[in-house]
């Protein structure tokens, strides 16, 4: 390409730029890129020799763990990450994942939400500070609300979905929005808050539909759904809820389905709780 085949900029700033006298401001460089058709996104991996950071790298392969479970076995990432925090102990996002890991871990041993983590809320105080949030930072928080006390989980909850709309055709595969409804729905079902759980798990079947693809997010949609069901006095929703259970069996994911049968029998199978 030319220099004077570049449409928002001048011959000199590219025979500037290109002879390094002087540095490129952002807007310059979104000018060139336009040029090309290329996203800064697809820039910065061109300029890291066709490969993610590994800040990067280490970030989208706990994002496509999928669920907790997933990232919890890890074995491998769960290593990355610490090994990278070694070199790299003040880069925020991957000190964040070692936290969410953290967390994640806790509330499995203690089969509770009510758990502490001064490393949580210590993120949570400096996001809180920013006027607005990187996809990533969104991400961290829609795993880390869930550990909060309600007053303060709320305000999280009230943050990321102001903050999602500005994210949901960034990385349409992961479909945070039907991910993170779920999540939700789960959190105040286990709170025993079914009619704001009822509201946010309504929200995940249409998603699921609409995305395709997200059979294990829709399976527990419907299950959660019928435990709030249960919850609510409806006993025969307990059918449904074994449904969902043997579907992960059907799916061969043996774990998934080992993870709903616990939830459902440590906090929903035994206990009627009638809380709106």
């Amino acid at each position: 390409m030319r220099q004077r085949d570049f449409t928002k900029l001048s011959q000199g700033s590219i025979a500037r730029i290109e002879s390094d006298s002087r540095n490129i401001s952002i807007d310059k460089l979104l000018c060139v890129l336009d040029d090309f058709s290329m996203s800064l996104r697809e820039f910065e991996y061109i300029r890291n020799g066709y490969a993610l950071t590994s800040s990067d790298k280490i970030f989208f392969d706990f994002v496509n763990a999928k669920n907790s479970i997933g990232m919890l076995n890890d074995k491998k990432l769960s290593k990355e990450i610490h090994l990278y925090l070694k070199e790299n102990p003040s880069d925020f996002i991957p000190y964040c994942l070692s936290v969410i890991e953290d967390v994640y871990t806790k509330v499995t041993a203690a089969n509770s939400y009510d758990i502490d983590s001064p490393e949580a809320v210590k993120i949570w105080e400096e996001l809180d500070a920013r006027s607005g949030w990187t996809y990533q930072e969104l991400f961290i928080m829609s795993k880390l609300f869930l550990v909060f006390p309600p007053e303060i989980s709320e305000n999280i909850i009230e943050r990321i979905e102001k903050e999602m709309d500005n994210y949901l055709e960034f990385f349409e595969d992961i479909h945070f929005d039907a991910t993170f409804y779920m999540n939700l729905g789960k959190y105040y079902a286990i709170k025993r808050h079914y009619s704001k759980a009822k509201i946010y798990l309504e929200k995940v079947i249409p998603l699921t539909e609409k995305y395709r693809n997200m059979v294990t997010v829709e399976n527990d949609a419907y299950a959660y759904l019928a435990i709030v069901d249960y919850m609510n006095g409806n006993k025969e929703a307990a059918d449904e809820v074994e449904y969902c259970i043997n579907c992960y069996h059907y799916m061969r994911r043996p774990e998934l389905a080992d993870d709903l049968k616990s939830d459902w029998e440590s906090f929903f199978k035994d206990t009627y709780v009638l809380n709106g």
